[in-house]
């Protein structure tokens, strides 16, 4: 995205929405260590580091859903 990056995206998601909908899930590719508190901090639900393994996805997947169906 040319005009914003996915924290102002994720930021401006939730200046409308709640926390827990829609979920929003990271993509990145990013090497510095603090990427996942920062992206939680933004209101992000989970971080998916890439290169992206399938069984990682999976697992972030299942963690984040769990955590929203604990919140419900």
């Amino acid at each position: 995205m040319p005009e914003m990056d996915g924290f102002e995206v994720a930021t401006r998601i939730r200046k409308f929405r709640s926390r827990n909908w829609p979920l929003i899930i990271a993509v990145t590719a990013s090497a510095e260590d603090n990427v996942w508190e920062r992206c939680l901090q933004m209101g992000m639900n989970g971080v998916i580091r890439k290169p992206v393994l399938l069984q990682g996805m999976a697992d972030e997947l299942q963690r984040v859903l769990q955590r929203a169906g604990e919140r419900l």
